[in-house]
């Protein structure tokens, strides 16, 4: 074969190689974008306008995470499918505010949505003392408690906390209202505010829950709160990444305090 042939053939063959590196490192690019991305159910608007629309506006990207939002008002949560969605936001007083506004159907989607893999954030809820506010929504019991606003906290000494207080932002205050105590053995308490509870984790099935008595009524309570929030959707999306991977669920927090990630 002549010199000139195989020189062509050379150039020929090594033109497919860069093509198929480069749709490959393409591929990979789009799927590791694609992994980072986290879809948020919303259930809200039914008590307060300003949560959603000023979460959806505000956190939109948080490090290396960014985050698409679905507003639902509907409180049977027939949309609530670990498969459509990563994390499912449960807003300021839509399960009690004056009274009990959930739905049995409400309550088995979001158990549902747990168990399957998803992650649920519960914001404050208004537990009225004449009320009360069930929690058929939580797989073990927790009991709420109508208080004072405050703004101060103390963080336990679970290794579980890991970056929840410290990034991206460093929290110092927090409005939270009627907040948790009394809470299972299950669940693992992060921050306190005396005797109750504002920000705990529990595992259920192959997912998780995140309790928080953060109150979002206004926009000064929201503004006030938004670094926390961002810390927060930053904490449950590596949360779903990187922890909820790791079978069976009972060795988790063993392993969370060994794993050394996004120090």
């Amino acid at each position: 074969m002549k010199k000139g042939a195989i020189t062509s053939q050379f150039h020929t063959v090594s033109i497919y190689c860069l093509c198929f590196l480069l749709i490959a490192g393409m591929f990979l690019i789009t799927t590791l974008v694609a992994a980072k991305t986290k879809k948020v159910l919303m259930l809200g608007n039914n008590i307060t306008q300003v949560e959603t629309a000023t979460i959806s506006k505000n956190v939109k990207k948080v490090q290396n995470y960014t985050f698409d939002y679905e507003v639902t008002k509907d409180p049977k949560l027939a949309k609530a499918d670990a498969a459509d969605f990563d994390i499912l936001w449960l807003g300021q007083g839509e399960i009690c505010e004056g009274g009990w506004r959930f739905t049995d159907q409400g309550s088995e989607a979001v158990l549902e949505f747990v168990e399957k893999g998803g992650v649920c954030i519960v914001v404050e809820q208004d537990h009225d003392d004449a009320v009360g506010c069930p929690t058929p929504w939580l797989p073990k019991p927790l009991n709420g408690d109508e208080t004072g606003g405050a703004e101060n906290f103390e963080l336990t000494k679970a290794p579980e906390i890991r970056t929840l207080f410290t990034k991206p932002n460093k929290i110092e205050r927090i409005v939270t209202n009627d907040r948790w105590h009394n809470p299972d053995k299950a669940f693992i308490t992060l921050a306190t505010v005396g005797k109750h509870l504002i920000a705990a984790l529990l595992y259920h099935g192959k997912g998780a829950y995140i309790i928080t008595a953060m109150q979002n009524e206004s926009q000064a309570q929201l503004d006030t709160n938004l670094p926390f929030i961002e810390n927060l959707l930053f904490y449950t999306a590596t949360l779903q990444d990187e922890i909820l991977a790791v079978e069976p669920h009972h060795k988790l927090a063993g392993t969370w305090a060994q794993l050394k990630m996004n120090p």
